[in-house]
């Protein structure tokens, strides 16, 4: 984090602060103009109640007591009320104040002057509905603002700490593809040179090494990205999807000679193109088949893998005959860290398989009943190539 940005960070309470203050004053404002509004009508009701009594008394010079008396009510009238003038208005002179007209049967009487107290105005508004409802939507306006800076900051902190992750996987992906290129520089001498190596196990040495090297690149190109988890361009000319799951199977075939395997191929085409990586296509495929050898029973298991052809897709079909998933797990089962029936289990197979078949248009559909087995069906977006040559 630079200083401008620990700058930006200290001042931004004194500008909400600044802001918080700009607007109670406006607020206190609008509360005293209000009071003063106030007294005025309050007062100029009173005075026309008695103009009568007051004009009289001001015309013929008479007994003033009465006027008097009338004139000092005007203070339990409204306590802001300081002083008032009948005989000559125009002497008082004050900064808030107002001027009341009278008549004496229907007939212009002069006016009487009432100069107000600018203090207790003031204070009066303090208190004032006005002032409090104003004040109370500043501060829920000053709140809204600081959770909304609050909650912006909290997802900067949070890019700027998988900024740093990012660049931490980085790194280590560099290093593993460092240092798998060792070994596997010793496994391709290793097919090279062994003469005594069946054909068959030879040929499961070399697709064990080219699916290492394989990781190994595609980790040296995560690595020498800024974001490890940037989605690669779609291929313009993918993989052919029996091909991969053919070579797939010779190894599961060979590491698992207890379950029973069983390839089906309905598809008239010659090849089914798919626009994905060929390690990403491995990827998917071995993650599912691994959950199917997870989850199989200790007897008679036996996966199936089914290819079948549609108008614009392919769709790839494994099923296996184990234990099952209970229902109101399922759906969520292919979020990220979504785990079930594994002592150890990241829930990453599940997740990436969904996220990679989604960045080709493609779909995952999960089905499973206790006791009978679970079927996964991939729905893979035929490739250009393959709609031109079934068009």
């Amino acid at each position: 984090m630079n200083k401008s940005h620990l700058k930006s960070n200290k001042t931004i309470p004194y500008l909400w602060g600044g802001l918080f203050l700009g607007v109670s004053l406006v607020v206190a404002l609008m509360s005293f103009f209000y009071e003063i509004h106030s007294a005025r009508s309050a007062v100029e009701q009173y005075v026309g109640i008695w103009e009568d009594d007051i004009a009289r008394a001001k015309i013929f010079q008479g007994d003033p007591t009465l006027q008097n008396k009338i004139l000092q009510q005007l203070k339990q009238v409204h306590q802001a009320v300081m002083v008032t003038e009948v005989q000559a208005p125009e002497r008082l002179q004050c900064l808030f104040s107002t001027d009341v007209p009278i008549t004496y049967n229907s007939l212009p009487a002069g006016s009487v002057r009432i100069c107000f107290a600018g203090a207790e105005l003031f204070l009066k508004s303090l208190l004032s509905p006005v002032f409090v409802v104003g004040i109370l939507l500043a501060l829920l306006f000053l709140g809204f603002g600081v959770r909304r800076e609050f909650l912006s900051r909290l997802h900067e902190q949070q890019l700027q700490a998988e900024l740093a992750l990012n660049k931490e996987l980085s790194a280590m992906s560099r290093q593993v593809a460092h240092d798998i290129r060792g070994p596997l520089t010793a496994l391709t001498t290793l097919s090279q040179l062994s003469h005594e190596m069946s054909v068959e196990k030879k040929e499961l040495l070399e697709l064990a090494v080219a699916r290492i090297r394989g990781i190994a690149d595609d980790l040296l190109k995560k690595g020498r990205s800024e974001n490890p988890q940037v989605v690669p361009s779609v291929p313009a000319q993918g993989p052919d999807l029996s091909m991969v799951i053919n070579s797939l199977l010779k190894e599961y075939r060979f590491s698992h000679p207890d379950v029973e395997f069983v390839w089906h191929n309905h598809i008239s085409s010659q090849k089914a193109v798919v626009p994905l990586e060929a390690l990403k296509l491995q990827r998917v495929i071995s993650n599912l088949l691994n959950n199917s050898l997870e989850a199989r029973p200790e007897n008679e298991a036996a996966i199936h893998i089914t290819l079948l052809e549609r108008q614009s897709h392919w769709l790839v079909q494994i099923m296996d005959n184990g234990g099952g998933i209970p229902e109101k797990v399922l759906p969520t089962l292919t979020q990220e860290g979504v785990s079930y029936g594994k002592e150890q289990g990241h829930g990453l197979g599940l997740y990436d398989a969904r996220k990679t078949m989604e960045s080709i248009g493609g779909e995952l559909q999960l089905r499973s009943r206790q006791g009978i087995g679970t079927q996964v069906v991939l729905l893979f977006p035929k490739s250009v190539e393959t709609l031109s040559q079934s068009s």
